[in-house]
């Protein structure tokens, strides 16, 4: 990846480390938006997984979903596309080097609304991808989250622009995985 790429990555491990002072998963003043942050290698965690996608900026985790396993590190994104039961396990993680993501709930509504308002057509993909992956984050993808997280230093304007830079994120996310950019994952 570029230098850019890199810079941006690295602002975004800061902004999370920022305003997630400590280990777990932080709600912020931007719906739907959550910060994680686990500094020690976790025990396996069980939980229903929300549609979202979770963009890892440092460190590794692991899920299992039924018999699969997805494992998954910096510069990598996981989407559920529903509901699902998983158990979760952060496998790589310190104090000096913690755990550092940020999760975007959405509906399918959401993304089915984003294709519409810039013709993109849905059609049968003979490679679909399935209720979970992993694929690898684009530039224009973590461009755009940074973007959201960042709206986070200015709180007066996160009543306004929230809804575009959400819109904006979900675009780069639905434009990344329509070009068929995924990796479709690092299953075990």
């Amino acid at each position: 990846m570029s230098e850019e790429f890199h810079k941006q990555q690295q602002e975004l491990a800061e902004l999370i480390d920022r305003y997630s002072e400590q280990d777990g998963i932080h709600s912020t003043s931007i719906s739907s938006l959550f910060l994680i942050r686990e500094s020690v290698v976790s025990e396996p965690i069980a939980r229903v997984n929300e549609t979202s996608f979770c963009i890892i900026v440092q460190g590794e985790k692991e899920v299992l979903l039924a018999e699969e396993r997805f494992r998954y590190g910096s510069g990598n994104y996981i989407v559920a596309s529903a509901d699902l039961p998983v158990t979760g396990q952060v496998i790589k993680a310190s104090s000096d080097t913690p755990y550092l993501a940020i999760k975007l709930e959405f509906s399918p509504n959401q993304i089915l609304e984003v294709l519409s308002d810039v013709d993109i057509q849905v059609g049968k993909k003979k490679n679909a991808k399935r209720a979970m992956y992993v694929s690898k984050v684009e530039p224009s993808l973590l461009d755009a989250v940074t973007r959201l997280v960042r709206l986070l230093e200015n709180p007066k304007h996160i009543r306004v622009l929230a809804i575009i830079y959400k819109g904006n994120t979900l675009l780069a996310f639905a434009w990344s995985e329509w070009r068929g950019s995924g990796t479709n994952g690092n299953r075990g």
